[in-house]
């Protein structure tokens, strides 16, 4: 059994981290928590966390865990994380990596110097509904893929503008769109070689980008695009995904729905009747008219992605191989989302081979 400690006692690690090492009973110890926040600490103490601290470096040394959860703000993933590492822990960081480039790519040399794993919580691959879409690219009902189309809507409020995230101005495309891009990695087994974004602002009392529309390529001239919307009051669509394939389409959705609709489909002039009811994410293989779900989620997808994440973390570590999701692997993701910024700044396309190439692979 592994032992974690968690830098970190927000939101994300109430509803997402504790639960998920909590269904992983026998695999993982929460062991300590710590926080600058008194009330997050008294919190944690209430709720199942064994030891907690102020500081995270007494709270490693107290606690001696195998790994560290970094679920502080974006800013201090690199000092939690070298805290961490120079411990001899390994670490389990949240999204995004680091704010800048260079941050990440300190974390990559100082885990390969040490022989240890860092790994990104981009759950979103391990949701079933989006796993279940993957497995069917390259199948005979689907085929090859061949273009892919993400949305999200979203309406900002008060909470989701509480604490670090509200202070942030690379805001939508850094917080939300690293998984965006991280998902079309995923489908598409590979990284696109040029980008290009715009993110106008036609609100003026919005100061961050909360519009981000963003188009890429791929080598073998496939596609991919995404619209990121938090300005629309209409109602909100949390993540969609379209897949286009040599036969088929997939459709993948998160955020629940219930949702009955009968009519005729205008060209074939056939009656329909469709009844949706979704907790959390649904994956439908759509052949013209014909549907067929694939997978569903629950109204909590986070955690149980985690869980499974984390899960396939523990597996590498036990077999000694590079986990999902490392940190180097994860750059890419990363760096995609600098690309977009660097593209709407300057209202041109940007080659990726050529922007912010990784550091030396120590391990090699």
């Amino acid at each position: 059994m592994k032992r974690i400690a968690i830098i970190g006692l927000g939101a994300v690690t109430r509803n997402i981290h504790l639960p998920a090492y909590a269904s992983l009973v026998g695999r993982v110890a929460v062991v300590g928590g710590c926080d600058p926040d008194a009330q997050a600490r008294t919190w944690a103490s209430g709720h199942g966390v064994p030891a907690v601290f102020a500081d995270p470096g007494e709270m490693i040394d107290r606690t001696r865990p195998d790994i560290v959860a970094v679920c502080s703000p974006p800013d201090f993933h690199r000092a939690h994380a070298e805290l961490a590492l120079g411990a001899g822990c390994h670490v389990f960081c949240e999204k995004p990596l680091a704010s800048t480039l260079a941050d990440a790519d300190a974390i990559i040399v100082a885990a390969e110097k040490c022989g240890l794993q860092v790994v990104v919580n981009n759950q979103f691959p391990a949701m079933r509904i989006h796993t279940a879409a993957r497995d069917e690219i390259g199948s005979a009902a689907f085929g090859r893929l061949l273009y892919l189309h993400a949305w999200h809507t979203m309406r900002p409020t008060a909470h989701t503008e509480a604490g670090w995230r509200g202070a942030m101005q690379r805001r939508v495309g850094m917080e939300f769109g690293i998984h965006v891009l991280d998902l079309v990695r995923f489908f598409f087994g590979a990284t696109p070689t040029r980008i290009l974004a715009h993110m106008p602002r036609p609100d003026a009392s919005v100061s961050w980008d909360a519009i981000n529309l963003v188009a890429m390529d791929f080598a073998d001239g496939r596609a991919a695009s995404a619209v990121l919307d938090r300005l629309s009051k209409g109602p909100e669509r949390y993540l969609d995904f379209r897949l286009d394939g040599e036969h088929a389409a997939i459709h993948t959705s998160i955020g629940g729905q219930v949702r009955a609709a009968v009519g005729v489909h205008t060209r074939q002039r056939r009656p329909f009747v469709d009844l949706r009811l979704v907790g959390g994410g649904r994956a439908v293989l759509e052949q013209g008219n014909r549907s067929r779900v694939l997978a569903a989620d629950p109204q909590n997808p986070f955690a149980p992605a985690t869980a499974r994440h984390f899960g396939a973390f523990l597996d590498a570590l036990d077999a000694g191989t590079r986990p999902p999701a490392s940190a180097r692997d994860n750059r890419e993701s990363l760096r995609l989302v600098f690309a977009a910024y660097q593209s709407a700044a300057d209202a041109r396309s940007v080659e990726i081979e050529s922007f912010a190439p990784p550091p030396p692979d120590l391990t090699r």
